[in-house]
């Protein structure tokens, strides 16, 4: 804020008036909303629900967050209460229908892999999933790099130039 204008709002002051009918109209929004809940039969106060939030201090306000987290919190039962507990039985009989995945490591390159192996099928099944997304096997039995150069020709390991 610039000079000029802090000095102009220096000599207002400050509105005592405005800061008394913004008093008077919480304290009577307070009372309205005591009534309500008085009516509807919810008479317990429960914290600062009935004061409105202009009026929290920030303290207050983060108490009230609280607050509320530890009452929702107390509605639900803990998580292992209410998920099934499967005993060894039940988890043998669950993970006999599953699908078995083969773990992979890095053997070597797919040169290695083809004169270990000979067939590419067997290659295919110990690739990383990186060399996997390299290279290309054809259905003619031969296998290519990303960039289309031939890796395998269905007989002999090909040389790189």
């Amino acid at each position: 804020m610039n000079k000029a204008a802090r000095h102009v709002l220096r000599r207002l002051g400050t509105d005592n008036s405005l800061d008394h009918e913004r008093q008077q109209r919480l304290a009577h929004e307070v009372q309205e909303e005591q009534q309500k809940r008085r009516e509807q039969g919810a008479d317990q106060d429960t914290g600062f629900e009935a004061i409105p939030d202009e009026m929290l201090t920030e303290s207050e306000k983060r108490h009230e967050k609280y607050r509320r987290q530890q009452a929702m919190a107390g509605r639900f039962t803990p998580a292992a209460e209410r998920l099934p507990i499967m005993t060894a039985e039940e988890r043998a009989i669950h993970n006999k229908d599953r699908p078995k995945r083969q773990q992979t490591s890095f053997e070597g390159p797919i040169e290695k892999l083809i004169e270990k192996y000979q067939d590419l099928k067997e290659v295919q099944r110990h690739l990383t999933l990186g060399q996997s997304m390299k290279y290309e096997f054809t259905s003619d039995g031969r296998v290519l790099d990303k960039e289309g150069n031939v890796i395998f020709d269905g007989e002999k390991i090909v040389d790189k130039l």
